[in-house]
């Protein structure tokens, strides 16, 4: 279906939720792939988003964030099987670079597994709190809860800042 059958009403809630939200999944993006992909992999999340509007409940920018998420997924597995890319080449395109690397926390953070890493920039770079993560993520809020204390836990270990 086309934006431009739909009823004006929904036409303007759409272009009003892409002209809100666009900027955030921009950067959500720019931070995690290949700042010459960023753009088009923008573009697949709206276009997802359009195809299930419908479906939206709730806040719009955890459920783009859930898009956007599959989006550059699906861009990492192809990535791999089309240019035979190992997972610390991938890594390296996640977007950390921009922040100095010689920094204890970068460094600490780099050293997290990637799920650990995920729900620790969801919540400090993206700004969700624990239900939206929980929709993101796809996982309950306790669930949430438990693993964004574990990788705290971890990060802290990491830069040395136990107490043990």
């Amino acid at each position: 279906m086309s934006v431009l059958t739909l009823p004006g009403s929904r036409k303007r809630e759409f272009s009003r939720l892409f002209r809100e939200h666009y900027p955030a999944v921009l950067a959500y993006l720019r931070r995690r792939v290949p700042p010459s992909h960023a753009e088009e992999l923008a573009a697949d999340v709206f276009e997802r988003a359009w195809a299930g509007f419908d479906s939206l409940r709730g806040t719009p920018l955890p459920w783009l964030y859930g898009i956007a998420r599959n989006v550059m997924r699906e861009f990492y597995r192809t990535r791999r099987e089309t240019e035979n890319l190992d997972d610390h080449e991938l890594e390296s395109y996640a977007g950390y670079d921009a922040v100095d690397a010689n920094l204890d926390i970068t460094r600490a953070l780099m050293q997290l597994p990637h799920a650990e890493r995920e729900i620790l920039t969801l919540h400090a770079w993206e700004g969700l709190d624990h239900p939206d993560i929980a929709e993101v993520l796809g996982i309950s809020r306790n669930n949430v809860r438990v693993r964004l204390h574990r990788a705290r836990t971890h990060l802290s270990e990491l830069t040395g800042e136990t107490d043990a």
